[in-house]
């Protein structure tokens, strides 16, 4: 007799909040401009999040202090690849999009926050509204989004 064992979405801590940004902003431009708006301490991760195939650059800090766990992901990457066609413009490029979350297009950059106090995070959507390449920056409900297990790192 075999057993299966089945993972529950309840093992999963989802206890995060998560801050969506509109900017056309580079990542380590968008971190820069959140560590100094924001007071945060944003580093780049040494590895990035593989998701389908490919890699969406992640930046962190753990503020001990407070208790609080920060990460920064873009939401879009373009690959660009060669592809081989025969004929007369051989060797074009071709430029893949993908997004961290499929339902959540519009979006460049999503700032993950573990921390227990709302406050936080309304004193945080202030701060980055206040950068002046920003667009838009807003809450967002967790609980809504059909792909938030690609958050789960």
């Amino acid at each position: 007799m075999v057993t299966t064992h089945k993972i529950s979405a309840e093992l999963y801590d989802d206890s995060f909040k998560l801050i969506a940004m509109h900017c056309g902003l580079e990542s380590y431009a968008m971190a820069y401009h959140l560590n100094k708006s924001a007071e945060l301490q944003l580093a780049r991760c040494e590895k990035d999040l593989d998701v389908s195939a490919t890699s969406f650059p992640i930046y962190e800090w753990k503020d001990e202090i407070n208790d609080h766990y920060w990460t920064l992901v873009c939401n879009t990457v373009k690959e660009e690849k060669e592809s081989e066609s025969l004929g007369l413009f051989s060797n074009e490029r071709a430029i893949n999009t993908f997004h961290l979350l499929e339902e959540r297009k519009e979006v460049d950059y999503f700032l993950k926050v573990e921390a227990d106090d709302n406050s936080v995070i309304n004193e945080a959507v202030k701060k980055i509204n206040l950068i002046p390449k920003v667009v838009t920056a807003y809450s967002l409900d967790v609980a809504a989004l059909k792909s938030k297990g690609n958050l789960i790192f």
